[in-house]
């Protein structure tokens, strides 16, 4: 819940407007226990899973003739094993008005955004399952947020918007490195929402999704030498007494084919203050190089989240994933997960 602290009237001889000021952001904390193939067992302080650490600073101001000023710069706060160092997840300035939403400057990319729809309560696959985590969003440089980046959105006509993104340099690591470009369109209407995103970066990798068992190391796909796209269609329904969502990704390069199904349901319990959700995923990778490194992924997640107000929760989180080469010259590999926090907005 974002909260106005700062109200500054800032009157201009023109418009006589007024730029305010919005401080916002959260803090997630819980212990973790991670236990891969039933022996090897993680257990772990940190954030970033029921929600995300930041510190967010938003400004707007009335430019008149339906024209509003935006800005806004968002720190996270890292909470990992033995701490974590600040970063900028956004920093951008923009336009809104009746020709549309246009910003510049480091954002996330459309791409990202549109897996948001997720009822768990976190963008569809980032709680940090080996095998939910890598297939959408994680291990291309500009899959979820870009430095140099515009981004246009149209206004919506009847429902529908249409939308472009191009990046100049990568995210991560923020390397100036290479170029990405993409164009969506969604759809939202009463209880349904449709949205058909992509996005195709240069010479960029695709995320390792599997370890090769007999030689006990991560066996990593080859990057390819050409063009990485990757394109994902996802939609959601409230019901009311639930929330439904489907997303579908894929990721291709010269090398390599990923192909990822992901459903979700969300279901607050009626007179409490409980809410419910599972998800699970069944993800199909071709190694076009090496015939033997492909794998299929497979994982669900079970989230319940009890609420004392709109702003802090306590939840807890169990997720399993399961990587099978399907050469069968490899053995599995599976990882369960274990989180209980407690998140606090503002």
């Amino acid at each position: 819940m974002k909260k106005t602290l700062v109200a500054i009237a800032a009157i201009f001889a023109t418009t006589g407007a007024m730029a305010q000021y919005v401080i916002s952001g959260g803090v997630d904390y819980g212990y973790h226990k991670k236990v891969t193939d039933g022996s090897t067992t993680t257990n772990f302080m940190g954030g970033d899973t029921n929600q995300f650490n930041n510190l967010a600073i938003s400004a707007s101001e009335d430019l008149g003739d339906g024209m509003t000023a935006k800005a806004k710069y968002d720190l996270g706060i890292g909470y990992v094993e033995g701490g974590g160092a600040g970063y900028t997840r956004e920093s951008w300035v923009g336009l809104s008005g009746p020709f549309g939403d246009l910003y510049l400057g480091r954002q996330y990319t459309a791409l990202f955004l549109s897996a948001t729809i997720d009822p768990v309560g976190l963008p569809a696959l980032s709680i940090g399952q080996e095998g939910l985590n890598t297939i959408f969003l994680t291990g291309g440089a500009r899959d979820v947020r870009a430095n140099s980046a515009f981004s246009y959105t149209s206004p919506s006509f009847s429902g529908v918007k249409v939308n472009v993104f191009t990046a100049m340099s990568g995210v991560q690591s923020d390397a100036a490195v290479g170029f990405t470009s993409g164009y969506g369109v969604s759809y939202a209407l009463d209880a349904l929402s449709v949205n058909y995103q992509r996005q195709t970066a240069d010479l960029e990798g695709i995320a390792d999704v599997h370890t090769d068992a007999a030689a006990g190391t991560n066996d990593s796909f080859t990057n390819g030498t050409g063009d990485t796209t990757r394109a994902i269609f996802a939609a959601s329904y409230n019901l009311g007494f639930a929330k439904l969502a489907y997303i579908n990704g894929t990721a291709e390069n010269s090398a390599l084919k990923v192909s990822t199904n992901y459903f979700a349901v969300g279901v607050p319990v009626t007179g409490t203050n409980l809410s419910l959700a599972a998800g699970v995923t069944n993800s199909t990778v071709t190694d076009i190089a090496t015939a033997a490194n492909d794998a299929t992924v497979t994982g669900s997640l079970v989230k319940v989240n009890y609420a004392f107000s709109k702003r802090t929760n306590v939840y807890m989180i169990y997720g399993q994933d399961k990587t099978n080469n399907q050469d069968g010259a490899d053995l599995s590999r599976s990882t369960t997960s274990t989180s209980f926090g407690l998140s606090h907005t503002f």
